[in-house]
């Protein structure tokens, strides 16, 4: 294969058994007509695909990764590559139309590679109807096409769709491997780095957005201020922790998380009294302050009751109701 600007799996972190499978597809001539990547959002489905379309679209054969100087890949890189189609919307769902759009370019042969790629980036927003049209593609597709759907729940995909679909669990990162990304990546020092991929609960995607947010830490400040108002045990501070969490519904997980390791903290500190093993190392002095104010068995409750919240958040339970009880079970007293 030429040397030029090539482009393969070897930047990707973790996913080691993702890439080795579609590397060997690539080397054996095998690749398949439909794809699911799913797994969490940031963790590097979109990328993946990409570079698997590059690979797949190169002009020069074999190899683990494309040669970065065909005419196909000089058009990828620059993003004009007739040959690959990408549907992605900021819209709650993708439609019939955007699918039916895609069926006709299907039928149409590649210009300038030797397969033409479709990404459905979150595939979940596709309706039933626009679902329904994709699988008449799926269960005829033509040889040249490539069909890659990303998504963080593929199980709100018809069965239909997913067993026309090779399946790719993508699998979140370890502590080490985000913070290393952090160190590296985004020149973050070893203390920053710890804190941050401490609560990104190994998304590097997360990661990366985290650091880059001020938000994020205006964020953690309310959250662990609300907290030990709570603890004071005035009601009237249910309803005001009450209008932040719907002020902030769609940051409900991350404040959850807050929340989850601030009191792991306290427990940490607590059972331990080694301040090193703190993830809010910078809320040292209030930790310190606070811990004659939660029993060890007052802080499991309230991790155990943040917990059956965070799990519940995604099954359509009723989101002011399951708040309002999480926060009254917080500001219990203990018997």
């Amino acid at each position: 294969m030429r040397q030029g600007l090539a482009v393969n799996f070897k930047g990707i972190i973790g996913q080691r058994e993702v890439v080795k499978r579609l590397e060997e597809q690539i080397k054996n001539k095998k690749v398949g007509h439909a794809y699911i990547f799913s797994g969490p959002k940031g963790i590097g489905k979109r990328t993946v695909a990409e570079i698997f379309a590059s690979m797949v679209m190169c002009q020069e054969d074999g190899g683990y990764g494309n040669c970065g100087v065909c005419h196909s890949c000089r058009l990828f890189k620059g993003g004009t590559n007739p040959d690959f189609y990408r549907i992605k919307t900021e819209k709650n769902t993708i439609s019939v139309e955007e699918i039916r759009s895609m069926q006709k370019d299907v039928y149409v042969k590649p210009l300038y590679s030797p397969k033409k790629v479709y990404l459905i980036e979150e595939a979940e927003k596709m309706t039933v109807q626009a679902q329904n049209s994709l699988l008449k593609t799926l269960e005829e597709p033509p040889l040249y096409a490539i069909i890659i759907m990303t998504t963080s729940n593929n199980e709100s995909l018809l069965e239909t769709i997913r067993s026309r679909s090779v399946i790719y669990n993508f699998k979140k990162n370890t502590y080490e491997e985000v913070k290393k990304y952090l160190i590296e990546n985004i020149n973050l020092d070893e203390k920053e780095a710890s804190f941050i991929a401490s609560y990104a609960d190994g998304v590097i995607g997360k990661a990366k957005e985290l650091s880059e947010s001020d938000e994020f830490k205006e964020l953690r400040e309310r959250t662990i201020g609300i907290l030990l108002k709570l603890n004071e045990g005035n009601l009237k501070d249910i309803f005001f922790a009450y209008d932040f969490f719907e002020e902030n519904k769609e940051k409900i997980q991350d404040i959850l998380d807050i929340m989850l390791i601030f009191y792991r903290d306290i427990l940490i500190a607590k059972k331990f009294g080694n301040e090193k093993m703190l993830i809010n190392l910078d809320k040292k002095d209030i930790i310190l302050e606070n811990l004659n104010n939660f029993s060890t068995e007052k802080i499991y409750k309230n991790i155990e009751t943040i917990d059956n919240l965070s799990n519940n958040i995604g099954k359509n339970v009723n989101y002011q109701l399951a708040v309002e009880v999480m926060l009254m079970k917080l500001q219990e007293e203990e018997l």
